[in-house]
């Protein structure tokens, strides 16, 4: 059983598709809160991920959340700052904790991140958007070590600029050299399903061409 929260998301949403015809059992959960579009995979929503109740079978969780605005530091508002910080780290620790805590411990459990390469880059207009996502990495470098005598593993899958809505906020961008939705949800489902004796700490996905963004 695989949880993916961010449910409402199109990141998840092709997620949710792509396990569907995989014949995997999934369920997408989403905040109540979380702007909602017209979904093709249904989604539970709860009022917040604090209130997250996970079933003891679940053994994989993917974390989809994530929230941009590519503005300076100067520009952000006070309540867009919060929302960076909650959407892209305070969240995804308490979903974190919540599965750690419901789910069996005894059982291989595999916790998957989606993060970005803004966290590498550390490009101007993504200053604090790359910083969280870059706080995640090295959260997710500690859990490693803090559930090494257990078969808990964490891994962070960063990737470009995606050609959806959200990717499409960065100007300056040539459509042709995007990610395409569907291939990389194809790609985070095979890292979801895939149970072998090793992980993969970070897998990063880049494309092949990228532009100089102007703030």
């Amino acid at each position: 059983m695989i949880v993916v929260t961010g449910g409402s998301g199109e990141l998840a949403q092709a997620i949710g598709i792509e396990l569907a015809k995989r014949g995997t059992q999934f369920r997408l959960i989403s905040r109540k809160s979380e702007r909602k579009r017209q979904l093709v995979i249904p989604v539970e929503v709860v009022e917040s991920y604090n209130l997250l109740s996970i079933d003891a079978k679940v053994d994989t969780l993917l974390i989809t959340n994530g929230f941009f605005i590519f503005k300076s530091l100067e520009q952000l508002s006070s309540e867009q700052l919060n929302e960076l910080i909650e959407a892209n780290f305070s969240s995804v620790v308490s979903i974190m904790r919540r599965f750690l805590k419901d789910s069996n411990s005894s059982r291989q459990r595999d916790v998957f991140v989606v993060g970005s390469t803004a966290a590498y880059d550390l490009g101007a207009g993504a200053s604090i958007y790359g910083a969280l996502k870059l706080g995640i990495k090295g959260l997710l470098q500690s859990l490693n070590k803090e559930y090494a005598s257990v078969n808990t593993r964490f891994s962070l899958i960063s990737f470009s600029t995606i050609d959806n809505s959200m990717g499409r906020l960065v100007p300056d961008q040539d459509p042709s050299t995007l990610l395409n939705l569907q291939e990389l949800a194809s790609e985070i489902c095979d890292q979801l399903t895939r149970k072998r004796n090793y992980f993969e700490p970070e897998v990063i996905l880049r494309r092949r061409f990228i532009q100089d963004h102007k703030k």
